[in-house]
């Protein structure tokens, strides 16, 4: 490999080089990040060795440095100064390794050892995906990155980070809020994996109580404890050449991490009761949506954990960092509602695949998914229509609709006039600004249920007087079907007759 050594210590540089020399390496010196960065501008790198306290920075900064290079070389980062923040934040950077000074020569071989194979594995990953894909396009089949719709680069580099993870045994830790698809994410890692023939075992570590957490990881022998009747297998071992899908990682207890940590590192667990180590040949990939790092300054998860997990760290984006994508992902959950509800014609109107993009949806993909769903739950025709709010998200928007026009639809009746039952403080209205002639006020009254169920009435009774009691064409004055308006006069009592429908 190609390795420069970052180090102001010139005879340590120069020695270590030395060293790498006769493990039939090349290598580069830099005394500073500045010469660091001209090295880099000059020269590929496979890895970079640096010191954390540089004269004219950091090692954290040739860290930086590295990330953007293409391709990116892998970094050690060595320091006399070890401390947790330090270590945190050049795993969080993207560094492999982390090493305090000094460093015996046989630890030094083994960890350049390990980025040499990474780095062989990568090259042959790289090949065997290219070629997968060609496969997959020939025959006409999609790849699993299929499933994660979108094509902004936010996401397009989320793609490439779990393409190129997945051919690779390191573990994998996906972060992200809530509803960003990290389960997807980890899904697409095992199945485009050479463990991609095993099971996909998920565990919620936020669903297990602490006392049956260890247990339910790594099994108990029979007798174990009162409950025990027969041993049982772990998770760890119920994924045995598959992948192992930690959820919720940052909720695994404190006092329980540590056995976590030693399952993680020797591939090796105990069972509850048991005396024998089991050996376990499980990819593991682990998500979040809790800051970890922060967690760790404050003493809520083991540092030495977070690195074990975060060999490969892929960010999930929230849908407001990729707001181009919202239009293609909305017409693909549409696509899966079709088939899942039996419905093939449902569609968005123009107007509404524009408005969705304007949303903040703070529930993310999940969010977007529940509000299409309930649109379509509701819709008597097939054009689907999410009304949404000005705060810019489709919850609380009250009912969904379909099938009507604009302003109108199913599941709402529209008025421009005064709502019974609502007052208004003086001299406010509708809108709660002054000028209007009604509104919603602060005083006491009947409630908003009461308040729009009489207004829905008086609107029905308006409708049928227009239509000469005709309720086709009271329902069309409504913008509603006929028997949406059967049931609502039902409702309200104002059926001609029981036997009537």
């Amino acid at each position: 490999m190609n390795i420069l050594v970052v180090d102001d210590n010139a005879s340590l540089a120069r020695g270590l080089a030395t060293f790498l020399r006769q493990e039939g390496h090349t290598a580069a010196l830099a005394a500073s990040v500045a010469e660091a960065r001209h090295q880099l501008a000059q020269t590929g790198f496979d890895l970079i060795i640096t010191d954390l306290k540089l004269p004219d920075g950091e090692g954290l900064e040739v860290i930086r440095l590295a990330r953007a290079a293409s391709p990116a070389p892998e970094v050690i980062l060595m320091t006399a100064f070890g401390s947790v923040e330090s270590a945190v934040e050049a795993m969080k950077l993207g560094a492999l390794d982390y090493l305090t000074k000094p460093v015996p020569p046989e630890e030094f071989a083994f960890r350049i050892d390990r980025v040499a194979r990474l780095r062989r594995l990568a090259q042959r990953a790289d090949t065997l995906e290219r070629a997968r894909d060609t496969l997959l396009e020939a025959a006409g089949l999609a790849s699993p990155l299929a499933e994660i719709v979108g094509e902004s680069p936010a996401i397009v580099a989320v793609k490439d980070l779990i393409r190129k993870a997945a051919g690779f045994p390191s573990t994998v830790l996906l972060t992200g809020e809530t509803g960003t698809g990290k389960e997807l994410a980890a899904r697409a890692v095992h199945a485009l994996s050479p463990w991609a023939d095993g099971p996909f075992v998920r565990v919620n570590c936020a669903s297990i109580p602490d006392t049956l957490f260890e247990a339910e990881l790594f099994g108990h022998e029979k007798g174990a404890f009162t409950d025990a009747r027969e041993r049982r297998i772990g998770r760890f071992e119920a994924a045995r050449g598959g992948t192992l899908f930690l959820d919720e990682v940052g909720e695994v207890p404190l006092h329980l991490q540590a056995k976590l940590l030693r399952a993680l590192q020797d591939k090796e667990l105990v069972r509850v009761g048991g005396t024998v180590p089991i050996k376990v040949d499980t990819r593991i990939v682990a998500a979040t949506n809790r800051d970890l790092e922060a967690m760790a300054t404050a003493g809520t998860f083991r540092p030495d954990l977070l690195y074990r997990l975060a060999v490969v760290r892929i960010a999930l984006p929230p849908l407001r960092e990729r707001q181009e994508d919202v239009g293609l992902l909305a017409e693909h959950l549409l696509e899966r509602l079709r088939q899942e509800f039996g419905r093939p014609r449902l569609r968005f109107p123009p107007s509404t695949l524009a408005a969705l993009q304007g949303q903040a949806w703070p529930g993310n993909i999940r969010e977007l998914k529940n509000a299409i769903e309930r649109a379509i739950v509701l819709a008597e025709g097939d054009e689907v229509t999410i009304p949404l709010t000005p705060t810019g998200s489709g919850r609380g928007a009250g009912p969904v609709s379909a099938g009507g026009g604009e302003g109108g639809g199913e599941g709402v009746l529209m008025t421009t006039g005064p709502v019974p039952g609502l007052a208004s403080p003086a001299g406010h209205g509708a809108d709660g600004l002054p000028g209007s002639e009604t509104g919603v006020g602060n005083r006491a009254g009947p409630g908003l249920n009461a308040a729009l169920d009489a207004l829905e009435r008086r609107l029905i009774q308006e409708a049928l007087t227009q239509a000469g009691g005709v309720k086709a064409r009271a329902a069309a004055l409504l913008r509603i079907s006929r028997p949406n308006l059967v049931y609502r006069m039902k409702r309200h009592g104002l059926l001609d007759g029981p036997g009537e429908s």
